[in-house]
């Protein structure tokens, strides 16, 4: 089943994002308390899904909405898909991405995007399978919370 995350899910959810984290090699600091601050149970930054099973929560997805002049219409920003180790092949990853589809294409979104890191080759696989082509013609730029102080 994919649904909405709740307050009492936010625990699950920041376990999941820390291990994505470190699947790729970062070392991330994500608490429950940042998920309810920020997410859709506090400012409503993003939105959070998830995939549950029996045995409880195996695949999550948060999403942000975004706006492109180019298309002059909004789009999907997937910041994080994870699908737990043991649920991988169940078609969960699909599901959750199929799910923000179907819920923000009524309201106008026009494309998907996402970021992967360069050395995931799995996840690269996942996302090509699906349809996804890499674009040579961006650089994902950023600025650390230090160097926006600074700006």
């Amino acid at each position: 089943m994919i649904r909405d995350a709740r307050l009492d899910d936010l625990d699950t959810v920041a376990a999941m994002l820390r291990r994505l984290g470190h699947h790729v090699g970062a070392k991330p600091k994500v608490a429950a308390e940042d998920l309810a601050v920020f997410g859709p149970h506090g400012r409503g930054d993003f939105t959070m899904l998830v995939a549950e099973g029996e045995s409880g929560i195996l695949g999550i997805l948060l999403y942000s909405i975004v706006f492109s002049a180019w298309r002059g219409r909004p789009g999907i920003y997937v910041s994080d898909l994870y699908v737990e180790e043991a649920a991988r092949g169940l078609g969960l990853g699909t599901q959750l991405l199929r799910a923000a589809v179907a819920r923000e294409l009524p309201r106008g979104a026009a494309y998907l995007k996402l970021d992967v890191d360069r050395k995931n080759e799995t996840g690269l696989a996942f996302y090509e399978k699906r349809g996804f082509r890499r674009r040579d013609s961006d650089h994902t730029m950023m600025l650390d919370e230090d160097a926006m102080r600074q700006l």
